[in-house]
């Protein structure tokens, strides 16, 4: 059974632009999102997700002194206290959780994991469409996915 996974806004957001979001319940058994993702996103009605509340103090140390929104916060908060992967694409934030142990992807690679188990075509046109949509995604990083679905194929 695929695992489960946190998920911060702005890979909803990024998904939803590339009309994939239904994806993510074929790849993860369940997506948690906490009520802050919840609230900044909007009602999200996939049968894999599962909407987690947290309160932990975590959220006021990552909000004030880290400036990481609130969901974000919440997506670290959430991960810590189960233990459980996140999916964030905020740089800050990904730093901040790999600091608390958490193991950490984001669009990008739950874009290569969907090439992979040949859920879309291609992970690199996807990421092209973001980057045309004003996502920022660094060209070294669009060669190095180029590169990967180029090995695959070969």
């Amino acid at each position: 059974m695929p695992d489960k996974i946190i998920v911060d806004t702005s890979v909803l957001i990024a998904l939803d632009k590339l009309n994939l979001l239904p994806l993510l319940c074929d790849v993860y058994s369940e997506i948690w999102l906490p009520e802050g993702v919840n609230r900044e996103f909007g009602a999200l009605t996939l049968p894999c997700v599962v909407i987690k509340r947290t309160q932990s103090n975590l959220i006021k140390l990552l909000t004030k002194d880290l400036n990481l929104g609130l969901g974000e916060a919440e997506v670290i908060s959430l991960a810590s206290e189960s233990n459980m992967k996140v999916m964030i694409d905020d740089m800050k934030a990904r730093k901040a959780a790999q600091n608390f142990g958490l193991t950490v992807t984001g669009t990008i690679g739950f874009l290569l994991k969907a090439h992979q188990l040949g859920l879309i075509k291609s992970a690199y046109e996807n990421v092209q469409k973001l980057r045309d949509m004003g996502f920022y995604v660094s060209e070294k990083l669009i060669d190095e996915i180029r590169k990967i679905e180029l090995k695959k194929e070969i």
